[in-house]
């Protein structure tokens, strides 16, 4: 009996520990159950709502940038081409902005005017009229440009008088000799619409701001918000006192936009003492940006500006006259433009770089627009491939 007695003690005793193990357990389950209810109720006020997946807010991300630079000789277009980003992807020179270049404008028409009076005197054409030549007189005697602009009246007969000067045959001679002096390009544009930029309610138009000198102090830099991509372009000035800043306005640019004129082969550089071929300019000028360590693996645009002109020249002025070593046929555009190219290729050659080429007519929106996006699309694809931000 005592030994049943014993057996059965311990059986009980096993008995309750299993029941407390298991009501431990019980009480472990329901406890966590409560803290996961309270925890649903604190921290998700709307337990219990049907479930609605919240929807992800786009991300922003961050455009890349491009920064390039503008440069070229003088009077080559470059400020052109930053006039048409202006107008494609700027303010378009709101009203106050264009008067704001009405003294420009107009200096440019006296200016033409007055060097092609002295030109005329220089080889001794004779007006056809005595009174055409009493109007060259008044316009040889003229006092300091800036005085005469900064008159508070324009005198009235200043339209006539030109309007008559540009019709004698003596300014006429003068002018297809153009390429023997310093004659703005668009000087023909500018004294053909005398009459209206000499008006005293002259507001400019588009076409007269494109079309207008302005020499470059320094450098000129806007940044434009494209579709894929922020651009800046740092426009360089192109005389000579102004390229000593080129290469410390910016190390690494995401491209070089080398403007050049085809249409200059003929002509010699304005502010230079010794007589200079402006291409040869030109050419010294890429080489020796070529040159350049920090540009060494910058891509380089070349766009070989006022072919429109170049087209009409090229029949008037013999390209083997400027460049004998040329072998083309006389007048021929294509022959003529694949050399003033080459020149060009063989230095980027010389250096061991690729060139990319475009043809351009700097004052022609249709044209810019073309050109523009190839060089955006270019320069987009070569900074995405090199991580984004150039």
């Amino acid at each position: 009996m005592c030994m049943l007695a014993g057996v059965w003690d311990r059986e009980e005793e096993n008995s309750h520990r299993n029941l407390s193990s298991c009501l431990r357990s019980v009480i472990g389950r329901i406890w966590q159950l409560i803290v996961t209810i309270l925890q649903q109720f604190v921290c998700c006020p709307n337990y219990g709502e049907e479930y609605v997946p919240r929807r992800e807010e786009p991300r922003a991300f961050a455009k890349p940038e491009a920064r390039l630079l503008v440069v070229g000789a003088s009077d080559t277009g470059k400020s052109t081409f930053m006039r048409q980003m202006r107008l494609e992807f700027g303010d378009q020179y709101p009203v106050q902005e264009r008067r704001r270049h009405q003294p420009h404008i107009r200096r440019n028409v006296m200016d033409s005017i007055h060097k092609l009076v002295s030109a005329a005197a220089q080889y001794e054409y004779s007006y056809s009229t005595p009174e055409v030549e009493s109007i060259a007189m008044k316009f040889a005697e003229w006092p300091p440009l800036e005085d005469l602009l900064e008159a508070p009246d324009l005198d009235p007969s200043w339209s006539d008088s030109i309007e008559s000067l540009w019709k004698d045959p003596a300014i006429q001679a003068a002018y297809q000799r153009r390429n023997e002096f310093h004659l703005m390009t668009n000087a023909d544009y500018f004294i053909a619409h005398a009459p209206r930029i000499l008006q005293e309610d002259y507001v400019p138009t588009i076409d007269d701001i494109l079309r207008m000198r302005i020499v470059t102090r320094g450098a000129v830099t806007k940044t434009y918000e494209l579709t894929n991509i922020r651009m800046t372009l740092h426009d360089m000035g192109g005389q000579r006192p102004e390229r000593i800043a080129w290469v410390n306005q910016l190390d690494y640019p995401s491209a070089i936009l080398f403007v050049a004129s085809l249409s200059e082969y003929d002509q010699t550089v304005e502010e230079a003492e010794e007589s200079k071929n402006r291409v040869q300019e030109s050419l010294d000028i890429y080489e020796q940006l070529l040159g350049y360590s920090p540009f060494d693996t910058t891509p380089v645009i070349l766009l070989l500006n006022k072919s429109d002109v170049f087209s009409v020249k090229i029949k008037e002025q013999p390209l083997k006259k400027y460049f004998p070593e040329y072998e083309g046929p006389d007048g021929d555009e294509a022959s003529g433009r694949d050399y003033i190219t080459s020149l060009y290729v063989d230095l980027t050659k010389k250096y061991k770089k690729n060139l990319l080429v475009r043809y351009t007519e700097a004052t022609n929106r249709d044209n810019f627009r073309a050109i523009f996006a190839f060089v955006s699309n270019y320069v987009s694809r070569t900074i995405m491939g090199l991580g984004g931000l150039y």
